[in-house]
């Protein structure tokens, strides 16, 4: 009898349980405003996207959480809002956090020299190797270009790409500019873990995900696969949506390797709301917070944006104004998913939106919610907007694409038969290059990461069809220019990286 007692009791409280679930799940369904829901759904299906997530926040409630769409074209598993998403470009605000926890430790100050952290730290530029400071690299005024090759379709490890930043020229002078780049923020996750006395990866998950409740949060691929709930990454490829591969990021993982949900980003900024506290806890001290939501370095800003008339850049985190009010936002972008979260604290909202689409749906989604809760949804067609925008680049590229093919000089031929192209071809930054010839066609390879097609343009350019669906949609139809030494031999060999041109010299054969 007492067991029966036992177990009614225990059904009735999980009845209970279920019933208060299902009515706050009710109550924060009623507390956005009408017709949100339905206009996200809308803007999903108006850009093609697959899957997306979205997280609202209000003070320091999720006050809404919800999934659309599918994981993956062809298959009927639909996203939740505990669906995983690479979150791309939003890591950097988690590395910084936990720099800033140093900070509060008394170990680490914003202004530190990066090289007596680290010493094996060398840029291009002896004095900026002398002077760069944590302040410095988190703010993305090295003076460096973006050079994102070395790592994007590259067998290099992390030490790897971080020992070849040596052999970067900087493409301003340090400090005079805002230039995005990714590489400084793998060195900072590299400050962070020497000085936290392991790796990254790790205080990823004891520092930050743990104390934030993010439980299923990951920083590798590895890690990725122990999920089951999981979105795919999807691009345009040869003018089809389609999905594609998972792009592994170890070697630049403090910039953007973390895959997390609505969910448990929402924690996220929560805590960036909450002044450094979360769940009455104390994460950060609120003058780390202050710091990295204050601007450092003006960003340049065409100035497009209706309701938006400055950019800076705090620390991991963009610094704007939005309709009068202060914003603090950072997106992020890998192969197939585009994130954007952000909050204005006058308004006390937050959010979260992911999508496995690749698309800036998720900015424009973001700015409807924003509208809704200020009572202005009316205001602007965000989709529309974004759309116009989206036409008139397109139109840019087109006439930009027909002008490269108007060049072509048709009923030319090589200077060379194909084995005089084949050689190992260095860059003293972005490395090392190959071609060789399979079935007499030319090959063009970057160790295992990155192989493709050379077929003959004009004369002695190729454009490059590229193996792999994701690097088709990453590098689009790529140009290889060859160069010829006075023996008429092939010893440069040009691509077209950071839109300028960039020279691969072929490795002399000692044989």
């Amino acid at each position: 009898m007492k067991k029966y007692n036992k177990l009614t009791k225990s059904m009735i409280s999980t009845a209970l349980f279920l019933f208060m679930l299902t009515y706050v799940q009710g109550m924060q369904q009623e507390s956005i405003p009408q017709g949100l829901e339905q206009q996200i759904e809308q803007i999903r299906k108006d850009w093609d996207i697959p899957g997306m997530a979205v997280a609202i926040i209000k003070g320091d409630e999720v006050i809404y959480a919800n999934g659309f769409g599918v994981r993956e074209l062809g298959k009927s598993a639909k996203v939740d809002e505990k669906t995983l998403f690479a979150v791309g470009s939003t890591t950097k605000g988690m590395t910084v956090a936990t720099l800033g926890m140093l900070v509060d430790e008394g170990k680490l100050s914003w202004d530190d020299r990066v090289i007596d952290v680290l010493p094996g730290f060398r840029m291009y530029d002896a004095y900026a190797t002398a002077e760069m400071r944590v302040r410095d690299i988190l703010t993305h005024k090295s003076g460096l270009t973006r050079g994102d090759q070395i790592w994007f379709g590259s067998a290099m490890n992390l030490q790897e790409v971080f020992h070849s930043i040596r052999y970067l020229k900087p493409a301003y002078s340090f400090r005079s500019t805002y230039n995005y780049q990714n590489l400084m923020y793998l060195t900072a996750g590299l400050v962070s873990g020497e000085i936290h006395g392991d790796t990254w990866d790790n205080v990823m998950y004891k520092r930050f995900f743990r104390p934030l409740k993010m439980r299923t949060s990951v920083t590798n691929l590895k890690d990725l696969a122990k999920r089951s709930n999981v979105a795919t990454p999807h691009a345009r490829v040869d003018g089809k949506l389609q999905p594609i591969e998972d792009r592994n990021l170890d070697n630049i993982a403090p910039a953007g390797s973390v895959y997390s949900n609505a969910l448990e980003m929402a924690n996220w900024i929560r805590l960036n709301m909450n002044k450094g506290e979360f769940e009455g806890k104390r994460i950060l001290s609120e003058e780390v917070m202050n710091e990295m939501h204050t601007p450092q370095m003006h960003m340049s800003y065409s100035g497009t944006n209706k309701v938006t008339n400055f950019s800076l850049y705090g620390l991991g985190f963009r610094v704007s104004d939005y309709r009068g009010h202060k914003m603090v936002s950072h997106g992020g972008g890998i192969d197939g998913f585009i994130t954007w979260i952000g909050f204005i604290s006058d308004l006390d909202l937050g959010w979260v939106v992911v999508n496995n689409g690749g698309s800036r749906a998720s900015t424009l989604v973001g700015y409807e919610i924003i509208d809704a809760f200020m009572g202005l949804e009316d205001d602007i067609d965000w989709s529309a907007d974004g759309k116009k925008s989206y036409n008139e680049s397109m139109a840019r590229y087109d006439s930009l694409r027909n002008d490269v093919d108007s060049r072509r000089v048709f009923r030319t031929e090589t200077r060379l038969q194909n084995s005089g192209y084949v050689g190992d071809y260095n860059h003293e930054f972005y490395g090392d290059m190959t071609i060789s010839t399979s079935d007499n066609k030319l090959i063009i390879s970057r160790g295992d990461a990155l192989n493709g097609t050379l077929n003959h343009w004009h004369y002695d350019t190729f454009r490059a069809r590229w193996d792999e669906p994701r690097e088709r949609a990453r590098y689009g139809n790529e140009f290889i220019t060859f160069h010829f030494n006075a023996k008429n031999e092939a010893h440069i060999m040009e691509r077209f990286l950071d839109g300028n041109p960039v020279y691969f010299n072929k490795v002399k054969d000692d044989k």
